[in-house]
């Protein structure tokens, strides 16, 4: 079963609807609050429904993260820094490289 509403709102309250992992702040922008598409994650899926568990992500570095077991916030902040930077170094090699910005 998921996370309760009340849950989740505790956690993104707690948090400041930012994105504990990437800082994307939500707060105040709602184009930004939309297209984040806040997720509650669990540091580790394993670990459960604690709030000391639990972060604000947005779905991108939810998504990033995934399944993956950490032990703690700092490991599954590096986890999901390494990663981000890993498809930063793609798009650049893929996409910038072969279509230059105009």
């Amino acid at each position: 079963m998921g996370l309760s509403y009340k849950l989740k709102m505790q956690i993104f309250k707690r948090d400041r609807f930012k994105c504990q992992y990437c800082e994307l702040d939500c707060l105040s922008d709602f184009d930004k609050w939309y297209y984040a598409n806040l997720n509650v994650d669990h540091i580790n899926p394993q670990g459960g429904d604690d709030a000391s568990n639990l972060v604000t992500a947005c779905r991108t570095c939810n998504l990033i993260k995934g399944k993956h077991p950490c032990k703690n916030f700092k490991e599954a902040k590096a986890l999901v820094s390494f990663k981000r930077k890993e498809s930063r170094d793609w798009f650049n090699k893929n996409v910038i490289a072969t279509y230059p910005p105009a």
